[in-house]
C-alpha cells in the first residue's frame, strides 16, 4: 500500500522557533516501519516544502495520509493539512498521530472533522497495521491504538510502548535541515524513572513522563553506533530527554564511537545532577566529540524548582556546579530557565544577576505555559486567558501576568537582549554562515537575524500569533468543495 506522509507546517515562527527547524524523525521512523513490510512510504514536510508539492502528491493519489501533530501549536495546522487533503480526495483515510494528537484525541476525533482516526502511542507497528487494514478492506478500529469515533467510547485498544527500541525498523530518508541540529538520533525514549524508585524525573510542565506512563525504552549502544555511522551530517543531536540518565549504557556507547573512528560533532539535553554526578563520563565523551549541551536549569532559587517539580538533587547550587564543569571540560552548556507570569520586578532582577554573575551568553527563556496533558495544565486550565493553541509556543503569556502584560514582556525580551549583549559568534558559527552563503542559502542567515531581533523586541510579543491557511482554489477537472476552514470549537482539553 501507498501512504504519505506530512509533516505540517510550523504552528508557531516565533523568535526562536523560527531558527530551530528539526529533522521530522518520528515521520522517517513510520516511513521506515512501512518500508520493511513491503508498503511504499513518501514524505512531504511543509515547513520548507510548498503546499503545491502537497497538491502535486495528491494528483495520484495515495491510498492513505499521514499527519504528525508533535506540539500543542501544531493542532490548527494538521487540521488545514487534512482538510486540504479531503477538499481533493473526501474518501481518502487521514490518520494523525504524535505526541499531542496521543495526549488529546479529541482535538481531532470529533463530527465533521477532516481526521478519520488518531495513532495514540508510538506510531511504526500501529501504522503498519492501519495500512494493512486498509489493504484488506477492514476498518481500523481494530487495529490496537487506533482511535476513531466509532470506538471512542466503546472497544478502543491500547497499544503498549515498545520497551526494546532495537525491535523497530531504522528510520529512512533521513533529511537534514539548513537550520537547526544537522540530523537527529535517539538512545531511548520516554522520561523514565531515576534510582532509588521513590526519585522520579515528572516535571509538573512537562508531558513526555504522561506520554510514556513513567516506562522508558532504550536502544543498544551497538545498534546507536550503527546508525551514527550512516548518517551523512556532522553534527548529531541526541532526541533523548534526559541524556546519561543510564551511565553505563553511555559509557558504552561512547567508547564504541571512539573505537569505530567516528569523528562527529554531539549535542544532547541532560540533567544538572546528571552532570555532577557523572562528571568522568561527560569528560570522556568530549574527547569523542560532545560540544554542547542544553541544560534545564529552569530557576534560580529551590523555591521556584520545587514550584515546577524539577526535583534537581542539590538545587540550585548544583545547576551553578554543572555549568562550571562543563566549561572546565570544554563543553558549551546551553541554559534554559522558565519565567512565570506571577514574577514581579524584583524575580526578573534575580534572574538577570545569576545570568550576569555566571556569564551565561547562551541562556534561553521560556514563560511557564500549562500545556495540555500535563499536570500544570489539569491544575491551572480554569486560570487560562486565553484557549487559543496559538499562543501555547511557552513564548506567550496564557495565564494572568502580575505586571502589566506589556511591561511583563519588556522585562522578558529584556532578558534575551541581556543575554545575548555579549554572545560573540565562535569559527564554527563564522565557518558555517560562509558555506551557506556560498551555497546559496544565505537566506538562512537572515533568519536568524530576525528570529534574534524579534525576541529582544517586546512589541512583537504582542502581535498575533500566526494563522496556517491551507490554499483554497478549484483544481482542474475536480469540483470545487468549498472553505474547509478548521473547527473553531474552543481548544479545551478534558
Amino acid at each position: 500500500m501507498r501512504m504519505l506522509l506530512v509533516q505540517p507546517p510550523q504552528g508557531t515562527s516565533f523568535g526562536l522557533t523560527r531558527i530551530l527547524t528539526s529533522e521530522p524523525l518520528g515521520l522517517e521512523c513510520v516511513g521506515g516501519a512501512l518500508r520493511t513490510r513491503g508498503h511504499d512510504a513518501s514524505l512531504i514536510d511543509l515547513r520548507v516544502d510548498s503546499w503545491e508539492s502537497l497538491e502535486r502528491a495528491l494528483d495520484d493519489p495515495p491510498r492513505a495520509v499521514g499527519i504528525t501533530c508533535a506540539f500543542t501549536t501544531d493542532v490548527l495546522p494538521v487540521r488545514e493539512v487534512a482538510s486540504f487533503v479531503k477538499e481533493r480526495w473526501p474518501e481518502l483515510p487521514v490518520l494523525v498521530g504524535g505526541h499531542h494528537a496521543s495526549l488529546l484525541p479529541d482535538d481531532f476525533i470529533y463530527p465533521d472533522s477532516p481526521v478519520d482516526a488518531v495513532a495514540v502511542g508510538e506510531g511504526e507497528f500501529t501504522t503498519i497495521e492501519f495500512a494493512e487494514a486498509r489493504e484488506r478492506g477492514q476498518a481500523p478500529e481494530g487495529v490496537p491504538g487506533i482511535l476513531t469515533l466509532r470506538n471512542r467510547g466503546n472497544g478502543f485498544r491500547s497499544r503498549p510502548f515498545t520497551r526494546e527500541l532495537d525491535e523497530l525498523p531504522a528510520p529512512t530518508d533521513r533529511s537534514p535541515r539548513p537550520i537547526g541540529a544537522g540530523t537527529t538520533t535517539g538512545f531511548s525514549r520516554a522520561r523514565p524513572p531515576w534510582r532509588p524508585p521513590a526519585a522520579v524525573f515528572d516535571c509538573n510542565f512537562c508531558s513526555v513522563w504522561v506520554f510514556y506512563d513513567r516506562r522508558a525504552g532504550r536502544r543498544s549502544p551497538a545498534s546507536l553506533v550503527r546508525e551514527i555511522e550512516t548518517l551523512e551530517e556532522q553534527h548529531v543531536f541526541f532526541t533523548d530527554v534526559i541524556a546519561f540518565l543510564n551511565h553505563d549504557a553511555y559509557k558504552e556507547l561512547g567508547e564504541r564511537i571512539a573505537a569505530s573512528g567516528i569523528e562527529k560533532m554531539y549535542a544532547c539535553e541532560t540533567r544538572s545532577d546528571l552532570v555532577v554526578r557523572y562528571r568522568d563520563l561527560f569528560r570522556a565523551w568530549r574527547r569523542v566529540g560532545l560540544t554542547t549541551i542544553f541544560l534545564g536549569v529552569e530557576k534560580v532559587d529551590d523555591a521556584g524548582l520545587a514550584e515546577v517539580r524539577k526535583r534537581t538533587k542539590g538545587g540550585v547550587n548544583t545547576n551553578v556546579e554543572a555549568i562550571h564543569i562543563l566549561r572546565e571540560e570544554g563543553i558549551t552548556p546551553m541554559t534554559t530557565f522558565i519565567t512565570d507570569p506571577t514574577w514581579d520586578e524584583a524575580d526578573f532582577d534575580r534572574l538577570e544577576e545569576f545570568i550576569t554573575r555566571l556569564r551565561l551568553p547562551n541562556a534561553s527563556f521560556t514563560i511557564l505555559t500549562p500545556l495540555p496533558g500535563t499536570e500544570l495544565y489539569a491544575a491551572r486550565k480554569h486560570e487560562l486567558t486565553t484557549l487559543d493553541y496559538g499562543y501555547f509556543d511557552v513564548m506567550h503569556c496564557v495565564l494572568p501576568a502580575k505586571l502589566p502584560l506589556e511591561r511583563f514582556y519588556e522585562r522578558f525580551a529584556g532578558l534575551y537582549r541581556h543575554a545575548l549583549r555579549d554572545t560573540r559568534p565562535s569559527f564554527a558559527m563564522v565557518r558555517r554562515a560562509v558555506q551557506l552563503a556560498l551555497g546559496g542559502s544565505f537566506w538562512v542567515m537572515r533568519r536568524v537575524y530576525g528570529a534574534v531581533k524579534e525576541v529582544r523586541d517586546p512589541r512583537a510579543y504582542l502581535r498575533s500569533p500566526m494563522r496556517i491557511r491551507a490554499p483554497r482554489r478549484p483544481l482542474p477537472g475536480r469540483p470545487f468543495s468549498g472553505p474547509a476552514s478548521p473547527s473553531e470549537r474552543p481548544a479545551e482539553a478534558g
